[in-house]
């Protein structure tokens, strides 16, 4: 069992990269969706931006 877990762990570090990619790949059109979906009920584009650095800003505050 441990010799699996071992196994799995030195996997999961090697392909650590890729994950991280196709887990950036998958948030951008998540929020590409949304996007759409805010300029098709009316939304002005220049708030959505305005909210979308206000939401980062907050979000990146604990790392600063």
């Amino acid at each position: 069992m441990a010799m699996k877990l071992c196994s799995l762990v030195g996997t999961c570090r090697r392909f650590q990269p890729h994950i991280l990619m196709v887990l950036a790949q998958i948030v951008y059109s998540f929020l590409y969706f949304i996007t759409e979906a805010s300029f098709d009920h009316g939304m002005n584009p220049h708030v959505y931006i305005t909210y979308r650095h206000t939401l980062a800003g907050i979000m990146m505050l604990p790392f600063a």
